[in-house]
């Protein structure tokens, strides 16, 4: 019989842990709240919060870092992100984070800190700010051409979802839906009108057989498949988009430009929202 009374004992609120959820790869966050079988955590660079048992709980500390944070698990660029505002919120400096990270992806290599730039951004003001948006969305919106495939977008999407559900998991439709994606000419233009789709590609990215049983290799491997053909299509997604960006990283970048384009397409272009 589980002794959640001894596992509670391990975390208090405040600590900083790896959470597991159903069919997702552990991931840091922060624990809100205690109960008597689990906690109320809120995932660090996702701001998710979820219940999470204690038997799916791990404190965040060398050994367990060891386990989860793998060179593969940082080629996900939001749970890189999310070790390096872990490592901040433990309090290492930029650098010392920066570092943890490119010592586990480049074992052996010595990061070289950049200089930090003499001058600081200029802030633009608002009218600017607006011409600025206006512009990108009259930019992006030349790329209408490619919205000749949105509705079939859109339906693998919704395939995706309804095939890989917590209770339900159909890999070959899943697969297949892939196969499609990964084939389909994407833009910038139909990926900002469709963020929750690119987001739950982003959701998949952290897909893991947590729950398969241990003897059924199949699904184990065909839940692997998935994560791996959801990364290379957000890899794709990412490659639609310029470097450098305006924010922090491309998440950010593409949340703001999503925002941008379908909040000015209402207010200027009503009928092609």
């Amino acid at each position: 019989m589980i002794d959640f009374d001894l596992l509670a004992d391990k975390f208090n609120v405040g600590d900083i842990v790896f959470a597991e959820q159903p069919g997702y790869m552990p991931w840091p966050a922060t624990l809100l709240e205690k109960f008597e079988h689990g906690g109320m955590v809120k995932y660090i660079c996702t701001n998710d919060l979820m219940r999470v048992s204690y038997q799916k709980m791990w404190p965040y500390n060398l050994k367990q870092k060891e386990l989860i944070v793998t060179k593969e698990a940082l080629e996900f660029e939001d749970f890189c992100e999310a070790i390096l505002m872990t490592e901040r919120l433990k309090g290492c400096s930029d650098d010392e984070a920066v570092d943890y990270v490119w010592q586990v992806m480049h074992p052996g290599a010595v990061y070289v800190p950049k200089k930090p730039a003499d001058i600081s951004p200029v802030p633009v003001p608002v009218c600017a700010q607006k011409q600025i948006d206006l512009a990108y969305v009259h930019k992006v919106r030349k790329q209408s051409n490619s919205l000749r495939v949105e509705t079939q977008f859109v339906n693998e999407i919704n395939t995706l979802r309804r095939s890989l559900t917590i209770g339900y998991k159909n890999y070959e439709a899943a697969h297949a839906a892939f196969e499609q994606l990964l084939q389909m000419p994407v833009s910038q233009l139909l990926l900002v009108r469709n963020f929750e789709g690119v987001d739950s590609i982003r959701q998949l990215c952290r897909f893991a057989p947590t729950l398969e049983p241990q003897t059924d290799n199949g699904n184990a491997n065909a839940a692997i498949v998935v994560r791996s053909q959801a990364i290379k299509l957000m890899t794709r997604f990412v490659s639609c988009f310029k470097r450098p960006y305006t924010k922090p990283d491309f998440w950010s970048e593409f949340t703001w430009l999503s925002d941008t384009y379908m909040r000015h397409t209402v207010e200027f272009f009503p009928k092609c929202a």
